[in-house]
């Protein structure tokens, strides 16, 4: 029986892993040269669930604040070979909440589409106007959703599928942590998205050396490493 149990939970491990690499447009190499210096970056956003107690997951205010400011202080450091150093920043609230709102569309189009196809989606007006206004040809948005679990859920997880598997010999073992993040590169010239790429798997969206390991995956089709 634990020989059956073992071999099923390095199939489970294996399987995540395949699953955890990024997706997404490739970047043409004429365009990235293009890019270079020439992006303003948007506050990103982001939604983060915690599961807690009874096993229920909600939304949380505190994480996703943290996550989003998180992945705003690592872009802002990380050497993505985009040469970034413009950053825009909403003063007026109205405008704020117009921008992510239209973050959150345009990345709910990247999941309903598994961003296969995101060229005939055009720029959001408000959006457009703020990279034009920027000096910029490019405006890059990132979102970003998942969970984390409390300790306490974690633990009675594990020994729910412990006990599980004791009774039928398969063990499934639970994401503690789970992160998505969505990049996109909107050319304000073409009112078009020039770029798109996703990364997911098991991270915790709270870690900054989780972020920076998903930063790798999001921008190596732009560094020479």
């Amino acid at each position: 029986m634990k020989s059956i149990i073992k071999a099923t939970l390095l199939i489970s491990v294996f399987t995540c892993m395949a699953s955890c690499g990024p997706s997404g447009k490739l970047a043409d190499p004429a365009i990235i040269g293009q890019m270079k210096h020439n992006i303003v970056l948007f506050d990103p956003v982001s939604r983060i669930e915690v599961i807690g107690k009874d096993n229920l997951n909600a939304k949380s205010e505190t994480a996703s604040a943290e996550a989003q400011n998180l992945l705003k202080e690592k872009i802002c450091t990380y050497d993505t070979g985009l040469g970034i150093d413009a950053l825009h920043v909403s003063e007026d609230l109205k405008e704020a909440y117009a921008v992510q709102d239209d973050i959150i569309a345009l990345a709910d189009w990247y999941i309903n589409t598994n961003g296969e196809d995101l060229s005939y989606i055009e720029i959001p007006p408000t959006i457009d106007s703020i990279i034009e206004s920027s000096g910029r040809r490019y405006g890059m948005i990132i979102y970003s959703e998942g969970f984390s679990r409390t300790g306490g859920n974690y633990a009675l997880e594990i020994a729910k599928t412990v006990g599980i598997g004791i009774l039928t010999g398969y063990v499934t073992v639970p994401f503690k942590n789970s992160s998505s993040i969505y990049l996109m590169i909107l050319d304000s010239k073409t009112d078009r998205i020039a770029y798109n790429r996703c990364t997911f798997g098991e991270y915790n969206p709270l870690s900054g050396k989780h972020v920076e390991k998903q930063f790798k995956r999001l921008f190596k089709d732009f560094r020479t490493e």
